[in-house]
C-alpha cells in the first residue's frame, strides 16, 4: 500500500522492520487488506437485490412442495435430495428460491459467484456430508454446472452413487 519511504515521511515515528515501533502500522495494514479481503469474498448485496426484483417482476412464488415438484419433473432427483438443495441454496445464496426455476442459469441469470459467499460451492460440499454421508468433493466442480437443474443432477447423482 505504501512504499517504506512514503511511510517515513508521512509516519514518521513509526519506524520500519522489526522494531516494536514498526508493528502498530503492521497492525492497521493487516487490518486494512482483511477488510478489503472480507469485502472480495462476501456476497454483492446490491446485485443480489437486483436478482431478487428480477425474479419477483417475471414469475409467481411457488411452495416447497411445489418446487420441488416442479424440479423433480426436470430433474427427476430424489425429493430429499431437492429438499436439501431448496434450503442449502436458500441460505447460501439469499435468493427468494420460491422464486428460482430448474431451467435458471448459475452464473447468468442468479450471479451465484456475486451473491453468494465465496466458499458456497465448498460448504454445500459439507452439508451434504453432513446431510447425507456421502463426500462429493472429488465429483462437485460448480464451474461446470450451467442451470441449477445441473446442479440438482449433479448431487442428486452423487448421492444416489453412494447409497
Amino acid at each position: 500500500m505504501y512504499s517504506a519511504l512514503t511511510k517515513r515521511l508521512i509516519f514518521p515515528g513509526c519506524g520500519l522492520g522489526k522494531s516494536s515501533m514498526g508493528q502498530p502500522w503492521q497492525r492497521v495494514n493487516n487490518y486494512l487488506h482483511s477488510l478489503q479481503a472480507y469485502q472480495d469474498m462476501s456476497p454483492d448485496l446490491s446485485v443480489r437485490r437486483q436478482v431478487n426484483q428480477a425474479l419477483r417482476r417475471h414469475r409467481r412464488p411457488l411452495s416447497a412442495q411445489a418446487w420441488c415438484a416442479e424440479c423433480h419433473r426436470a430433474t427427476r432427483a430424489q425429493s430429499k435430495t431437492l429438499a436439501f438443495i431448496y434450503r442449502s441454496l436458500k441460505d447460501y445464496s439469499g435468493l427468494e428460491f420460491s422464486l428460482v426455476r430448474p431451467q435458471d442459469r448459475l452464473v447468468d441469470d442468479l450471479q451465484f459467484p456475486l451473491v453468494c459467499w465465496f466458499d458456497w460451492s465448498m460448504r454445500l460440499c459439507d452439508d451434504v456430508v453432513n446431510q447425507f454421508g456421502v463426500d462429493i468433493s472429488d465429483h462437485f466442480d460448480e464451474t461446470q454446472l450451467d442451470t441449477l437443474a445441473d446442479l440438482i443432477s449433479c448431487v442428486d447423482d452423487c448421492v444416489r452413487r453412494a447409497a
